[in-house]
């Protein structure tokens, strides 16, 4: 299963018949923003009825979009699969669905890291997408992603090719734990558990 694809599916669900398929989604990137500490890469912002949300991503998109255009679209690369999330977000974040839409800030960085390791203590935890080592320097990490006891999962493993293949061949064996707030809106629709205490 496309985890993205059947995110943009079932976001159009909710929107059937609210009068906001065509409404404007602009997508634009802020250099000022201190991104979460378990991603890297530019932060994304979606801007949709006055409301806004993040994604993290090295392939960010600058454009005015509407939410309808994703319906369909193919989503066959890391840039247009970031801008999907980005906008699933700000949607969700819309219509308060979801609580998370920004990153905490750097003050509770370190209470967010040390609250992730005191939950994840003695598990062996395999990270989806690339993570700077800071953010998890003090969890039991493995390559090992058919024997990790949790998966740890970020912006960038979000929108990789397979992630929801490995979720769906993981979820009764495996903790599925989706980080910081990129993932926000597609954990949400896919009833996924997802880590941002101090996200705004």
């Amino acid at each position: 299963m496309d985890i993205i694809i059947d995110s943009v599916n079932r976001l159009q669900e909710h929107l059937t018949h609210s009068g906001c398929e065509e409404a404007g989604v602009r997508l634009t990137v802020n250099p000022d923003i201190r991104p979460c500490q378990y991603e890297r890469g530019a932060c994304m912002t979606a801007t949709f009825g006055g409301r806004s949300a993040e994604f993290v991503t090295d392939d960010p998109i600058r454009a005015m979009t509407r939410i309808s255009f994703l319906a369909g679209a193919p989503l066959d690369t890391p840039a247009t699969r970031a801008a999907a999330c980005a906008i699933i977000n700000v949607a969700l974040g819309f219509f308060c669905l979801s609580r998370v839409s920004h990153a905490c800030p750097v003050s509770s960085h370190g209470a967010c890291r040390n609250e992730l390791a005191a939950a994840l203590a003695g598990k062996t935890v395999c990270c989806v997408g690339a993570m700077p080592p800071a953010g998890v320097s003090a969890l039991h990490i493995t390559d090992a992603r058919e024997r990790a006891e949790v998966l740890l999962i970020n912006g960038d493993g979000l929108i990789a090719p397979g992630t929801g293949d490995l979720i769906a061949a993981r979820k009764d064996t495996a903790r599925i734990l989706c980080l910081g707030p990129s993932t926000a809106g597609v954990a949400r629709l896919q009833h996924l558990e997802h880590w941002c205490p101090y996200g705004t």
